[in-house]
């Protein structure tokens, strides 16, 4: 055992000694890449390391960015788990979900409570830089409908919520997603206390920071969350899937 504990030790002291000899870190590579790819800065809003010994298994670092100027824009990029060096981006589909929330708000806002916040965003695999300057509804018509929008809302509200209040405004809204006719949309709506003051920066994160509304350190009272395969006609019928959050 000493001697399997002693190879460890020099095999984490050579991996420290490489990791330190001047060598780009991990975080100027992946901004390299990006920078030399859009032609943009970006900046660092958080970072996850990955494995030191297994990197290929548990994954490598992978940084939280926003072109400069924009965060709203927030998207990861990263190192694959592969053994070549292959770069990741989601930056396409954060210029893509920027461009929805635009354009759809003034219809999305005839539906939802004035109590909300709320994104829309875009799913997906798509990272060819020639698609940063294409609209998402040039892409669909043209390109490939194969995606996902996401309409992600946080409901505040004074107590428990009355979710016949509610009930319309979600099953139109949700409409307003699918006529997009994109192959997958989702919506996903958290009830939470109004005295949350969190919230915007949770919306605006929600498509890189993992949390479900149940893990949530906030006040929230339900949360309700459909997708396209669920099988609802009418306002009624979606409220069905509310499901209230445990304490």
């Amino acid at each position: 055992m000493k001697i399997t504990k002693r190879i460890m030790m020099i095999i984490l002291l050579i991996l420290v000694v490489i990791g330190g000899t001047g060598c780009m870190s991990s975080e100027g590579k992946i901004l390299n890449y990006l920078e030399d790819k859009y032609g943009e800065k970006f900046a660092v809003e958080g970072k996850q390391k990955g494995s030191l010994l297994f990197p290929d298994m548990y994954g490598r670092d992978k940084l939280y960015v926003y072109p400069e100027g924009k965060p709203e824009q927030i998207f990861e990029a990263g190192q694959s788990q592969s053994k070549e060096i292959h770069y990741y981006d989601g930056y396409i589909s954060a210029i893509w979900g920027d461009e929805l929330t635009k354009s759809l708000n003034d219809q999305l806002e005839k539906y939802l409570p004035k109590e909300s916040i709320y994104r829309v965003f875009v799913n997906s695999s798509e990272d060819d830089a020639r698609f940063k300057d294409l609209s998402l509804y040039e892409y669909i018509k043209n390109e490939n409908n194969k995606l996902m929008v996401v309409l992600e809302v946080a409901i505040r509200t004074d107590g428990e919520p009355n979710l016949d209040e509610y009930s319309t405004g979600l099953y139109q809204a949700f409409e307003v997603i699918k006529n997009l006719q994109t192959k997958y949309c989702t919506l996903s709506v958290g009830f939470v206390d109004k005295s949350e003051d969190k919230m915007a920066d949770y919306i605006r994160t929600s498509n890189v920071n993992n949390l479900p509304w149940s893990n949530l350190d906030a006040q929230v009272y339900g949360y309700l969350m459909v997708d396209d395969r669920y099988n609802f006609h009418n306002p009624e019928e979606l409220m069905k899937y509310y499901k209230v959050a445990e304490e």
